[in-house]
């Protein structure tokens, strides 16, 4: 069967197709290589009391085709397995153990790319707030450049006013 593994130990085996292609010969060698042997013709006269009248008497040898030939097969073809699993309740149970583990896995995901972009958040603004950042020829520099330092929320910046008195 084969087996697919989402995580945190889940592992669901599906159904196969396999195809096996296959050659093989066979070779038949027979030796002596006689075309023709001979079999004992034995006499069958019998007596009035039906006894052989010449046991192991041979009148002539008959005179028979062997076959006895050399011979070689090649055989070839292609094997084709299925594997079904039969039992669909824990196939289904599996699959939806995975789609599980899967929405954890994008979960666990989500977060870590969350704590990311808001530690560089952080940490860019605090070096821009120091004065600190990468030269604009630096690969680094597009790392905080989208990062913007904002006052505070009710700060009041230090600022001025021009005042008109009327006579």
């Amino acid at each position: 069967m084969v087996e697919n593994s989402y995580g945190n130990g889940i592992v669901c085996s599906g159904p196969q197709m396999s195809i096996s292609p296959f050659a093989y010969t066979n070779l038949n060698i027979k030796r002596p290589m006689d075309y023709t042997y001979e079999t004992p013709y034995y006499n069958q006269a019998v007596d009035d009391d039906g006894n052989l009248t010449n046991a192991g008497e041979i009148l002539f040898y008959q005179q028979n085709y062997s076959g006895n030939k050399d011979s070689l097969g090649l055989n070839f073809g292609v094997a084709l397995t299925f594997n079904i699993p039969l039992d669909k309740r824990f196939q289904n149970a599996c699959l939806k153990s995975a789609t599980t583990q899967e929405k954890i896995q994008q979960q666990i995901l989500s977060k870590e790319r969350l704590n990311y972009e808001l530690a560089r958040l952080k940490n860019c603004g605090q070096l821009k707030i120091q004065g600190i950042e990468y030269a604009k020829t630096s690969i680094y520099h597009k790392l905080c450049e989208d990062v913007i330092v904002n006052p505070k929320k009710g700060q009041v910046l230090p600022h001025s006013h021009k005042l008109q008195i009327k006579n």
